[in-house]
């Protein structure tokens, strides 16, 4: 059975300041510290500055655990310097439609940096160093959690008033969707995978079990999902509980691993475990599922700037990738790796 308890309301006003430097006044209810922290706790001497112009927004890269600006358009990005030094971090994300990263720094602290703010201020305390963080579509939910653990920290009204709660499992978590309205579905077990729905107003129910988890997400403002099986290699898509198949082995599923959806609720997009294959789906059925390639091996699905853009490998000192794909088809586009010195 999954429940919820629930946490501490934060509320932080921001102010722009400059065109350069922005800082955050912060405010809050309850006792958490909402001071600006630093990852040893302290006040964090110097805001950061996130550079201006055109963005696909911030990547997390795990090679050197920064929080970095992918500055360009698809198909011409670079990737700019880190908004803090390497290290600092040990987890982070980000969501362009709130212009919100949430962070874990060494201690295990939650941090929420919303731009145009430029210190992070800590939500809560006691997180893994190896939980994953994920955004809603249109970013005022998220969801963090440690894979293999019985529990999530759901995280609502961002960027500016955040609320933490509890969403705890009887079985060890696979994966995790939040959708636009505060709907949490979890994906947990071992053998067979139940995954369990959970709304706004605490109602819950299973909405499918699956043979091996292949990714899920939600249809950007809508409480439709998109769950996929590795095992079985099917995508589905679920409205009011009733699946409908999208696309199968046959289409060029081989053991998906992420799924995701645009913006505009028109594609869906897998990537395979088995063989790196990208897979596009439109969502209308208008046009058959169609494969892509990548000259990769893509870690992530992850959004960017734009209707139908993810991240698919983050760029370090080797290049990285990304696909677009809401043209009449999807490009496989490469990232340069970051420059000497950055």
């Amino acid at each position: 059975m999954i429940h919820t308890s629930h946490g501490q309301r934060i509320v932080c006003l921001s102010a722009l300041t400059s065109l350069g430097a922005l800082l955050v006044s912060g405010c809050s209810s309850g006792p958490l510290n909402l001071q600006p922290k630093g990852p040893s706790g302290s006040t964090t001497p110097a805001a950061v500055t996130v550079s201006t112009g055109a963005q696909l927004g911030l990547i997390w890269n795990a090679t050197d655990a920064t929080l970095r600006p992918l500055v360009g358009v698809p198909g011409s990005t670079q990737l700019g310097a880190p908004l803090f030094p390497a290290g600092a971090y040990v987890a982070g994300a980000f969501a362009t439609p709130t212009q919100t990263a949430l962070l874990i720094d060494p201690k295990g602290n939650l941090q929420v940096l919303a731009l145009p703010a430029t210190q992070p201020l800590t939500l809560t305390q006691g997180l893994s160093a190896s939980s994953s963080i994920l955004f809603a579509p249109r970013g005022a939910y998220a969801a963090v959690f440690k894979p293999g653990s019985t529990s999530v920290l759901l995280v609502s009204g961002l960027p500016q008033a955040p609320v933490v709660n509890t969403l705890t499992a009887s079985a060890a978590i696979q994966g995790v969707a939040v959708s636009d309205q505060g709907t949490v579905l979890v994906a947990a077990g071992k053998g067979t995978v139940s995954v369990t729905a959970i709304t706004s107003g605490g109602a819950r129910s299973t909405l499918a079990s699956l043979a091996a988890f292949g990714g899920m997400s939600f249809i950007s403002g809508s409480e439709d999902s998109l769950v996929a099986d590795a095992a079985a290699n099917t995508l589905s898509r679920y409205h009011n509980g009733t699946a409908t198949l999208l696309a199968n082995h046959a289409s060029g599923l081989n053991q998906p691993f992420a799924v995701a959806a645009s913006q505009d609720g028109h594609w869906a997009v897998t990537a395979d475990q088995a063989d790196g294959i990208l897979l596009r789906v439109d969502l209308t059925g208008a046009t058959p599922p169609a494969q892509s390639t990548c000259a990769c091996t893509p870690t992530q699905l992850s959004a960017l700037s734009g209707n139908a853009v993810f991240t698919l490998a983050a760029p370090a000192s080797a290049p990285g990738w990304m696909i677009e794909a809401d043209g009449p088809a999807s490009r496989v586009l490469f990232i340069p790796p970051a420059r000497s010195g950055q």
